[in-house]
């Protein structure tokens, strides 16, 4: 069972199918790991400042991606829309984040990378299994 602070091994699991996609979910992945590898107990607000800078700024663009390609391939309205939901609740609770140390509160690093693990992961091996699967057949 992971606790939520080991780092996240890229397997086949979390393949889409969908080379974009993939390609921008190995980065979050590779940026979770290196949010891990680079947090400790004693990480100042200035290194999860720019731990949650980072993420916020790479997961909007990630989801300008897989928002783009819903839209332009005709994903379903309802899946479309919960999609989205996923998406804005997630930059929601990182913009709280960016908030909350902007006004000197420190997240533990345990809680930060348990959300950063289940959200991604939850994402990636649901909804965006989902996407994908939905994009091969349409490329078919």
């Amino acid at each position: 069972m992971r606790d939520g602070s080991e780092p996240i091994v890229w397997n086949e699991s979390l393949v889409t199918g969908v080379a974009i996609i993939d390609e921008q979910h190995q980065i979050l992945v590779n940026m979770f790991n290196e949010a891990n590898h680079r947090l400790t107990e004693s990480s100042g607000r200035s290194v999860l400042e720019e731990i949650v800078r980072d993420l916020m700024s790479y997961a909007l663009y990630h989801f300008d991606t897989e928002e783009d390609l819903m839209v332009e391939k005709g994903y379903d309205q309802q899946g479309r829309e919960a999609h989205f939901r996923e998406h804005r609740s997630f930059s929601a609770k990182i913009s709280g984040l960016q908030q909350d140390l902007g006004q000197g509160k420190l997240i533990s690093r345990e809680e930060l990378l348990s959300f950063l693990n289940g959200w991604l992961l939850n994402h990636i091996l649901n909804t965006d299994q989902r996407l994908g699967k939905f994009l091969k057949q349409t490329a078919a």
